[in-house]
């Protein structure tokens, strides 16, 4: 089935988007020791990828129009679309814990970057911790993918 996509209204020539694969973009912010916006794109890549694959089902399985869902499915936050594609089937349970579990570290992560104890001050995240997220968040942004390309 084609894709239809809205075309973009009066877009700004100065518009800020990342202009390649988003685990690449990811992998090359890590090695820059730009770890926030690492996560951040791989927490972004796999929001959308549950995202589309809502969309997939309504057009595909429910011959809904995209032009109809694209904005409501698109405003769908990553933990309310992997409970949705879990309670009806379209991911496993395994995968819906690892979703849940990545995203859970990501927020973590976030949060103690900018939780101070009174006696220690800053906490912050161990590299290794972080690690451990970053690779789970690509190891789920290529199982997605792979999934939303099955769908299609």
């Amino acid at each position: 089935m084609k894709k239809i996509k809205p075309k973009p209204k009066d877009r700004p020539k100065d518009i800020i988007r990342i202009r390649e694969w988003p685990t690449d973009y990811a992998k090359k912010a890590y090695k820059k020791k730009h770890y926030i916006e690492a996560i951040q794109v791989l927490h972004g890549f796999i929001e959308n990828k549950l995202q589309e694959l809502l969309m997939l089902m309504g057009a595909l399985d429910y011959k809904l129009e995209f032009s109809e869902i694209w904005n409501i499915a698109n405003q769908i936050s990553l933990i309310n679309s992997v409970k949705v594609l879990y309670v009806i089937g379209q991911i496993k349970k395994s995968e819906y814990q690892e979703i849940l579990k990545f995203n859970s570290m990501r927020n973590q992560i976030i949060h103690r970057l900018f939780h101070e104890t009174y006696e220690n001050g800053v906490k912050g995240v161990s590299k290794k911790e972080f690690d451990v997220a970053f690779k789970s968040g690509l190891k789920l942004c290529d199982l997605l993918q792979d999934k939303t390309e099955e769908r299609e």
